[in-house]
């Protein structure tokens, strides 16, 4: 007989990030530091037909009212939770001692009556917790109580499908009287089975109960005209019971002894909404003289039911949501479910990741550095470093967006102050400031400036290789000299702005990780990235010193206020196209008489997954016009041109050292000498662009 012993599976619990949310605003909000030890909850079992259901825990498990949560359509169960102020309490707190004082639920639920007329109540469910809110963890051990004391019981037959007693036909009958149920009637319930005509009847557990108390057990079966099938709902996937029957044979033992020890016991367990997968047990209790005292026995003993951990051990689990909750973190979130939207609904083939990877290197942080910056974090950029030497002044603030009156008063290094501001705004924004002055053809370099200007070099170089993208933003034409050599050597990709009264320039320089010496065919209709010239290659003469002999309004760039916005969300929208472009920088230049065509022509070369992809955005806010033009790449450009690249990589600093203290030579270097000296200069000139456009300060 002791092989046929019962034994019962463990349940498992599963609670939703959702769950710890809400009670860590009850604990901040309304419990506060009180030592509440009889939180009520409501939990649920899923009707799904899975072959093992945990308890599962939302947010709403916290309401009042049944009716109000998730719970209320699926199986439904109550329990308590209690939740220690200190770790220490919490590790101190004996299991044992928790689980036999409010097991004292179960008991009031079966000695009272209460569990026959709500049998939601057997499967009570406890919760020991505590939660760390600074580091967003939470320490929790559930139990499901049931008495340990409970008489062996035995199986007085095998195990077996439902179908192998009952006829499809009551099978079905049976899934929709089930269905039917409320919530709270799911979990127990009974079943009559007439013995005349095999009518099928589902009813409450209470009905049932009352049947089995009316029987006299000395009478013949035959007189008996219905068979009754305790039913309960069984959240495990085991062939043995799940622990919901130990406090269901607590109950009838409780109050219907002569019935429980004297004879056996038809129970169905059920498994998920398709009763195919239902197994009935027949069951029979070891015979007791003193039945009396067995009952009394049952429930005056200890509770077990501890849930094991994750481990397969006996302890707590621990949730950690530092992911989910903490709030530098859910705002890295936020900040992205607009661009998800985009994905998930516009642009499903956007690739947001080579978006926020990029790592952008801003040489300018003023009135353009600080807008760029903006756009690049609604994006979802995560790596900014901004260059500048400059302090912020009185006349910035108003202007350049990522700056303040205080930072005005105390003259703060704008690059220093543009990073603090960046990480106010996005937390987890990886933001640097390096204070900076880039050397400039023009700008002599005397014997007190060598070592700094070695440096300065040194470090935009060091720049350079953390970073994939620069964006020209600086205030002078000559300023973004050696950051456009610098982008042709190493080959980055350069992103240029500009700002006139109320005109613009938004460039795209080309790529030059070729060494072949061509002179671009001007001809070609959208030349791709390789035929694209730079910031310089309109020019016929080399940079010089802009600042020198000019008043002030000259010195600084006098723009309308909203000039700045449109230049710098084109430089940003520009980069990005650029990247969702199947040839990214070598990706063809989209010009004005192309628009339509690639409208209407999806293989059109310039046109991307975001659009089309220009080389020059001209526009103009007098007019309200925009255009797309082309520079294409000029062999003697005194900033891209193979000659200057080559000179820089056999020279570095000494090269860099001859463009600020020799007039004329990068002219010479570039060949712009021999080539003025052609007597086909005019119609040479005619066909390069000029721009009027000046530069952000």
């Amino acid at each position: 007989m002791a092989d046929n012993v019962v034994k019962f599976s463990k349940l498992r619990s599963a609670t939703e990030s959702s769950f710890w949310a809400k009670f860590s605003e009850l604990k901040i909000d309304k419990f506060k530091l009180e030592d509440k030890i009889d939180i009520p909850l409501w939990g649920s079992y899923s009707l799904d037909d899975h072959q093992s259901n945990p308890l599962f825990l939302d947010y709403t498990s916290f309401n009042e009212n049944l009716e109000t949560t998730s719970h209320d359509k699926a199986i439904a169960c109550n329990g308590f939770m209690l939740n220690t102020n200190t770790f220490e309490l919490f590790k101190q707190t004996d299991p044992e001692k928790f689980i036999d004082l409010l097991g004292k639920y179960l008991i009031e639920a079966i000695t009272s009556g209460t569990a026959i007329k709500e049998p939601w109540r057997l499967s009570l469910f406890l919760m020991l917790s505590f939660s760390d809110l600074k580091k967003y963890k939470f320490y929790y051990w559930v139990a499901h109580p049931t008495p340990y004391n409970l008489p062996e019981t035995y199986y007085q037959r095998n195990p077996m499908p439902i179908c192998d007693e009952f006829t499809s036909s009551q099978i079905e009958e049976m899934q929709a009287g089930f269905l039917q149920l409320d919530s709270k009637s799911k979990s127990f319930f009974s079943v009559f089975v007439s013995t005349e005509n095999n009518s099928l009847k589902i009813t409450s557990l209470a009905e049932g109960i009352e049947f089995v108390q009316s029987l006299n057990l000395d009478s013949k079966k035959s007189e008996n005209n219905c068979n009754i099938y305790f039913s309960f709902y069984d959240p495990c996937g085991n062939l043995a019971p799940g622990w919901p029957l130990r406090n269901l044979l607590c109950l009838l033992f409780w109050h219907a002894p002569n019935f429980s020890f004297h004879s056996s016991i038809n129970f169905l367990s059920i498994r998920g909404s398709d009763l195919q997968k239902s197994i009935i047990y027949t069951l029979i209790s070891k015979v007791h003289e003193d039945v009396e005292s067995v009952r009394k026995s049952i429930l005056e003993g200890r509770f077990v039911g501890w849930e094991s951990n994750a481990n397969g051990k006996m302890g707590p689990n621990i949730a950690d949501l530092s992911d989910a909750m903490d709030p530098i973190k859910l705002s890295s979130r936020a900040v992205n479910l607009n661009l998800k939207l985009i994905k998930w609904r516009l642009v499903p083939e956007l690739d947001l990741e080579k978006i926020s990877g990029l790592r952008c290197l801003l040489l300018g942080a003023g009135t353009l550095g600080c807008s760029v910056a903006r756009v690049l974090l609604g994006w979802g950029v995560h790596t900014i470093t901004f260059v500048d030497n400059s302090v912020v002044s009185h006349s910035n603030t108003v202007r350049q967006s990522l700056y303040t009156h205080e930072d005005a008063v105390k003259r703060r290094h704008k690059a220093e102050a543009a990073k603090e501001a960046l990480i106010k705004i996005q937390p987890s924004l990886n933001a640097e400031g390096v204070v900076l002055q880039i050397p400039m053809p023009g700008h002599v370099v005397g014997k007190s400036m060598m070592e700094s200007t070695k440096q300065a070099l040194i470090k935009l170089e060091e720049l350079y290789a953390k970073h994939d993208v620069v964006f020209l933003l600086l205030d002078s034409r000559e300023a973004r000299w050696l950051p456009t050599v610098l982008c042709a050597a190493i080959n980055k990709i350069a992103i240029n702005a500009a700002l006139g009264f109320d005109s613009y320039t938004v460039q795209r320089h080309g790529t030059r990780n070729s060494q072949e010496v061509l002179t671009p065919d001007l001809m070609v209709q959208n030349p791709t990235g390789k035929d694209l010239g730079c910031y310089f290659c309109n020019d016929i003469t080399q940079p010089g010193n802009s600042q020198t002999d000019r008043t002030l309004d000259q010195q600084c760039t006098v723009s309308r206020p909203g000039l700045s916005y449109i230049a710098s969300g084109l430089a940003v929208e520009l980069l990005v196209a650029l990247t969702q472009h199947p040839d990214e920088t070598e990706a063809a230049a989209l010009m004005d008489d192309s628009k339509d065509q690639g409208r209407s022509n999806k293989n059109n070369s310039s046109i991307g997954l975001l659009g089309g992809i220009p080389h020059t955005i001209r526009g103009s806010l007098w007019g309200h016009e925009m255009r797309l033009t082309i520079t294409h790449r000029f062999p003697s450009c005194t900033a891209c041109s193979y000659p200057v690249i080559n000179e820089y990589k056999e020279r570095g600093f000494s090269f860099v050292l001859d463009a600020c203290n020799e007039p004329n030579y990068l002219e010479k270097l570039a060949g712009l000498e021999d080539l003025l000296k052609r007597p086909d200069l005019d119609e040479f000139c005619y066909a390069l662009d000029s721009s009027d456009e000046e530069e952000n300060s």
